[in-house]
């Protein structure tokens, strides 16, 4: 790995760029005043970047090593990558006659994607298992861009980006888009151009997804990107201030503390107390931080700066599964403008989906090619 892919590569390098643009967004092209929430949001961030450095020497005794990824020569089963396959048409399939029977034939007159939204978000219609079977398509997806066999890797992808579009959900769009070029990236295949042109991509599908769910902004047009990356620090001072302390666990660690008290644990939903009409993004301080207030928002980020420099160094020397794990957890990085995303039941699902296909791989980590690296 050389060592500006190195580098670009780092959580803590791809989290404070992202804080960065949303600050620049937030203060310079929406002309927002600095309030409470930046201070909740920045103390948050800066408890993540001063752990991970931290774990980071640590792990690495005091020199951070650059290595070449490798992740092994060994394929995974053919049974088993064709279970896989079988599994993710079958996601495809459900997610097709979803589409068909509440896109084309649904309700409303709004469109396909609308329709979708609509029976999605207001509905609570099933979507019949497809969004769980449609994860193995992008597991494959991640084996497959290690292996830099694209062509099966941009199949797999298209079969869970038909399933994200079923419920017309630009998260699980965003998902996909930043663990595979993550990995690509990773690994050598796409370039920083390559990462421009995915980058237009992802804003395109944005933009369609948007205007076909009648979430563009009204009369503003396009306005909404500016809003979706930028307002959400504001929005949290609007609405989180005097609001902490209400001692629910889940809003940091989901359904987690579900599984580990047997279902024994319970906590009432808060509810914010929205408008229809509100903005109601609040960025990843909002759940630590009705839990527990500004301690929790610290103490959770400081946490998961450690599990990043754990996980980033598991990458580094071993890639194959650890690298895969890495690319999707990226994804909740690259979302600390949006919402708290770190406790998504999708990561336990994909870890234990992803590892069957790397368990044969062994990883053989060449000698530091550069020292002095982050």
């Amino acid at each position: 790995m050389n060592k500006l892919r190195f580098y670009l590569t780092s959580p803590l390098v791809i989290l404070v760029v992202i804080v960065a643009l949303m600050f620049a967004m937030n203060l310079l092209v929406l002309g927002e005043q600095w309030q409470w929430g930046h201070n909740v949001f920045l103390l948050g961030i800066c408890s993540f970047v001063i752990v991970y450095i931290l774990a980071s020497f640590m792990l690495c005794g005091g020199v951070f090593n650059i290595y070449s990824m490798e992740v092994g020569d060994a394929d995974a089963p053919r049974l088993l990558v064709f279970c896989y396959w079988c599994l993710s048409f079958l996601g495809l399939v459900l997610s097709c006659y979803r589409i068909y029977r509440f896109g084309i034939n649904g309700p409303l007159e709004g469109g396909v994607l609308f329709n979708l939204r609509y029976v999605y978000i207001w509905g609570h219609e099933s979507n019949y298992g497809a969004q769980h079977f449609s994860l193995f398509a992008l597991c494959l997806a991640l084996y497959y861009a290690q292996k830099k066999r694209i062509l099966l890797c941009i199949v797999a992808s298209a079969i869970y980006l038909i399933s994200a579009l079923s419920l017309a959900e630009r998260t699980s769009v965003l998902f996909l888009f930043v663990s595979v070029v993550y990995t690509l990236f990773y690994i050598g295949w796409v370039k920083l151009k390559g990462l421009l042109v995915f980058f237009a991509l992802l804003v395109l599908i944005f933009c369609i997804i948007a205007v076909a769910t009648g979430r563009a902004g009204g009369e503003k047009g396009f306005d909404f990107l500016y809003s979706y990356f930028g307002y959400a620090v504001t929005a949290l001072s609007t609405w989180m201030d005097g609001q902490a302390g209400k001692g629910c666990a889940d809003l940091i660690l989901g359904k987690v503390v579900d599984i580990l008290s047997l279902g024994l644990y319970s906590c009432v939903p808060f509810d914010v107390g929205f408008a229809d009409d509100d903005f109601n993004v609040l960025t990843y301080a909002s759940s630590p931080y009705l839990a527990g207030g500004v301690g929790a928002v610290i103490i959770s980020m400081a946490v998961l700066g450690g599990w990043y420099a754990c996980l980033r160094r598991l990458a580094c020397l071993h890639g194959g599964y650890f690298l895969a794990m890495l690319s999707c957890y990226v994804y909740a990085l690259v979302m600390v403008f949006y919402a708290w995303q770190f406790s998504l039941t999708t990561y336990v699902y994909v870890g234990l989906i992803l590892l069957p296909l790397f368990y044969r791989q062994r990883s053989r980590p060449t000698e530091p090619e550069l020292n002095q690296g982050l």
